[in-house]
């Protein structure tokens, strides 16, 4: 499945529909950085300066010290550089701190954007400029004091394409320059009014200059402002430390220890002893018995992250045989997504037709979900002309039949092949639309074979993931060729009134009216059928009841507001 998001760079380029854009302009240009790529490989990991204790040093530790399980190496620990999702886990909002937080909806008000790095901002009337006022006394854990060169440097080498920050740098493209003001004030230039720039300041990390203006990499150096420092990466442990001087306060969690177990048998047994506190995600083979088990479930509490990843069809509308929107929504209804968030995904996943949910790509009221409806998808294709005329069970039309070809993945073999072969979302699609006379041929291959058949356009479907962040701009997914901020392939069909609410999200400064423009975008999507959805990952995991005042936002938790019982 082809992956398409903020994580992965070959998603954004889409085979190279994405137009190429110059380096931003500077006011006060420094020294320039070398280009990191070059040396991402032969980078040093970060300094060792400690070592793990071993068994005993760990309980002894225990009461100051979450300990958070780790499925996957985190590789280079780098919040900027191609970062993996567990380096940006360990980095972002802990080492490094954005200039705005984002609040998602909850019992005091809708989702908002609260004060971080920047004390204030303004957006000003013409809305072509955001200036933006840094919370005085902010020093990085070398004690050099933050100042608004800092940030000029941080977003200006996300923004230079040769810098290949992919993963952040197309959240910035509608800004002109960053002007320097003051020492404390920024000024930001855009190219017209978007509310998208507001988000990516609250994504954004800041980088000190004096550090990383040689290097995004900083040979392995770690310095930022956040509430933990960097303590030590060693046999398989990322160790973050309190930072006494923090700004906001020391935090209410001395240590945090990040540990690398790939075993999720072997991760339950040391949660069951003592050793963790967070399991994020548990595997399909140990949940929910695992979960429920007594061991677990008297010490432990379900934990779920609800990340914004959104597993779907894209639909080739510039092929003759899908330029019908009925046919698109056809095929939509031959997806039998409850049934496979239950088989293929072992209930770790849920239905979903849009990226349209709480927490989700476009955070707002969740869509409906059609239902499996072959009796519904056949009276379609009834309508738009696709009828068996010769009675050999494919549906035809003026003599050509409707057999499309569908673009995926090649998946893995499984290691046991003794018992029945075990199927997958595209298996129960392509035997739902042969049922219902549409032939599907499935062509798979790796990913470069995949992304190169996506470019020369001869597809009528392709499997598709969107891991991106909760509230971001998805014209890259449902967006039309209309849509001025979709850099939407031309593979889409023609649906204004998508792109008029996908424009209308995009000036939109208050992340609160994009979920009030969410419910306008499914019906719009309801009548263009640009995607097919299958399903959200739900994944489960479990939380130490010793730690309070849990918040999930974005796939992750709020680590600054965790603190232990008493």
């Amino acid at each position: 499945m082809v992956t398409r998001g903020s994580q992965v760079c070959v998603v954004l380029a889409f085979a190279g529909y994405l137009a190429a854009c110059e380096s931003p302009a500077r006011v006060k240009p420094w020294r320039h950085a070398p280009d990191p790529t070059a040396e991402a490989a032969n980078a040093p990991g970060s300094p060792i300066l400690a070592s793990d204790g071993g068994e005993g040093s760990v309980y002894a530790a225990r009461d100051h010290t979450l300990r958070i399980h780790m499925d996957a190496e985190p590789g280079r620990v780098t919040p900027i550089v191609d970062p993996s999702l567990w380096a940006r886990r360990i980095t972002v909002g802990t080492i490094f701190e954005p200039l705005l937080h984002y609040v998602p909806a909850d019992a005091q008000g809708p989702a908002r954007y609260t004060a971080g790095l920047a004390r204030s901002w303004r957006v000003m009337p013409s809305g072509l400029e955001i200036r933006i006022e840094l919370q005085p006394g902010v020093t990085f854990h070398d004690g050099r004091p933050l100042t608004t060169s800092d940030v000029q440097f941080t977003l200006d080498a996300i923004r230079t394409r040769r810098k290949d920050v992919e993963h952040l740098r197309p959240m910035l493209d509608d800004v002109e320059a960053v002007e320097l003001v003051t020492s404390q004030e920024v000024r930001l230039r855009l190219k017209r009014p978007s509310g998208w720039v507001l988000r990516a300041l609250a994504e954004i990390p800041i980088l000190p200059m004096h550090v990383y203006d040689g290097s995004l990499l900083a040979g392995g150096a770690l310095v930022g402002t956040g509430p933990w420092k960097f303590g030590s990466h060693k046999n398989g442990i990322v160790k973050l430390v309190a930072n006494d001087k923090y700004w906001g306060g020391k935090p209410a969690i001395s240590d945090i220890e990040f540990v690398f177990e790939p075993d999720a048998a072997v991760a339950l047994t040391e949660a069951k002893r003592g050793e963790l506190d967070v399991v994020p995600a548990l595997v399909p083979a140990h949940w929910p018995e695992q979960a429920s088990a007594p061991g677990l479930a008297a010490a432990f509490a379900p934990l779920q992250l609800a990340p914004p990843r959104f597993r779907y069809f894209e639909m080739n509308a510039s092929r003759p045989l899908l330029g019908d929107a009925r046919v698109r929504h056809a095929l939509a209804l031959l997806i039998d997504r409850r049934a496979i968030a239950k088989r293929v995904f072992d209930g770790l996943a849920k239905p979903a037709s849009w990226p349209i949910w709480p927490g989700g790509p476009v955070d707002g009221p969740e869509a409906p979900v059609p239902d499996f409806d072959p009796a519904a998808a056949a009276k379609l294709l009834d309508e738009a002309g696709w009828v068996d005329s010769d009675k050999d069970g494919i549906r035809d039309l003026g003599g050509q039949q409707l057999r499309l070809t569908l673009v995926g993945k090649e998946r893995p073999t499984p290691k046991d092949t003794s018992g029945p072969p075990i199927k997958s979302e595209r298996d129960y699609f392509v035997e739902a639309a042969r049922r219902a006379g549409v032939v599907i041929e499935v062509k798979t291959g790796g990913e470069s074979w995949v992304d190169k058949r996506i470019g020369e356009g001869q597809w009528d479907l392709v499997e598709m993931t969107w891991n991106g962040r909760v509230d971001m701009d998805v014209g890259a997914i449902i967006g039309g060729t209309g849509a001025a901020s979709s850099k939407a392939p031309p593979t889409r069909p023609v649906q204004p009134k998508v792109d008029r609410t996908l424009d209308a999200m995009a000036a939109a400064w208050d992340p609160a009216e994009r979920a009030r423009l969410s419910k306008e975008l499914a019906a719009a999507l309801a009548e263009s059928w640009p995607i097919a959805g299958i399903v959200a990952d739900a994944p489960q995991g479990l939380v130490h009841r010793r730690v309070e005042n849990v918040k999930v936002w974005d796939g992750w938790i709020d680590l600054g507001a965790l603190r232990f019982a008493k």
